[in-house]
């Protein structure tokens, strides 16, 4: 008995030492999720407003310039956008062509603890890649993540690149890497098309995958900017082309580094919660592990008085 008692004293110490650690890291979590979360939403307007400004001047372009009614290009889908730029490097960037290969930059964590996170964004991974095989396109995985990139090699699929290391509080600089790479694989022709893969954060407890097409960057929607008209007016200097020659890459940047600070945003939130579901457990455990340890005292104290009873009567 002494030694049943003893056996759940220490349970109880180590559990009630492993509910401090989660604890901790629940707190952790929640500074760093209130970090990354007033950034992210900063720049999500930031971005929308510059998503915006490109819209007009595409359109602005296409009627003032080009000579061409912007509400036929909205039912034409085989309008040739690069027809706006004269920089070969913004065409190839811009133009549409054969897709064979299609790559998907991943964004998945570098560690675990992190509930469904990284699974969940394996497993449409996954879905993705056999989507791609069924339409007789190659899926050309570029992995931004450990957890990912250890997974997709596991599994024997087509990693042409990896990164490791993000911040808990990534800044624009680290994505920069990330950016140039891809953007020169699609210049060279390891795929046709890039697809930015990753998890948006909806709010502390929920969330959910996203794919969004980077390349070619073809795919602004024009058609708002030209059925509300100019939202304001805008002066370029030195011409509208040499402007989004400027702040369309500077969009497809954009989109890697939101999608990356908007990843890691739904990664804490995700760690505090199971962190905080880890605490709650340790504690339920704790709670019936403290009853049972009272119930074996109980006994073990009315083992010693019978004793002490049966003792007595018997020197009677």
């Amino acid at each position: 008995m002494a030694d049943s008692t003893l056996e759940l004293k220490r349970k109880i110490s180590s559990i009630n030492k492993t509910g401090q650690i989660t604890t901790a890291m629940q707190m952790v979590s929640g500074v760093k999720l209130n970090q990354t979360e007033k950034i992210n939403q900063s720049y999500m307007h930031y971005q929308e407003m510059l998503y915006n400004t490109i819209a007009h001047l595409m359109a602005s372009r296409i009627t003032n310039e080009l000579g061409v009614s912007s509400d036929s290009v909205i039912d034409d889908e085989n309008f040739d956008y690069a027809s706006l730029f004269h920089n070969s490097d913004m065409s190839n960037l811009i133009s549409h062509r054969p897709v064979k290969k299609t790559g998907y930059l991943v964004i998945t964590g570098d560690r675990g603890l992190v509930g469904s996170y990284n699974s969940t964004a394996i497993k449409q991974m996954m879905s993705l890649a056999e989507q791609a095989k069924k339409d007789g396109r190659e899926a050309e995985i570029l992995a931004v993540g450990g957890v990912g990139a250890d997974f997709f090699k596991k599994q024997g699929m087509n990693l042409v690149y990896e990164y490791r290391g993000i911040s808990d509080v990534p800044t624009f600089e680290e994505s920069r890497e990330i950016v140039s790479t891809a953007v020169n694989m699609y210049m060279d022709g390891v795929y046709d098309e890039l697809y930015v893969c990753y998890t948006h954060h909806v709010n502390t407890i929920s969330s959910e995958f996203r794919t969004e097409k980077m390349l070619p960057i073809s795919d602004i929607d024009i058609q708002d900017a030209v059925h509300e008209g100019p939202k304001a007016q805008f002066i370029t200097e030195p011409s509208t082309e040499a402007v989004l020659d400027r702040i369309l890459p500077q969009f497809a940047q954009g989109m890697i580094y939101g999608a990356i600070l908007d990843s890691k945003t739904a990664e804490h939130a995700s760690s505090m919660t199971a962190m905080q579901n880890a605490s709650k457990n340790a504690d339920s455990v704790v709670s019936d592990l403290t009853t049972q340890l009272n119930r074996a005292r109980q006994a073990q104290i009315t083992t010693e008085i019978t004793e002490i009873v049966g003792g007595a009567a018997a020197q009677e």
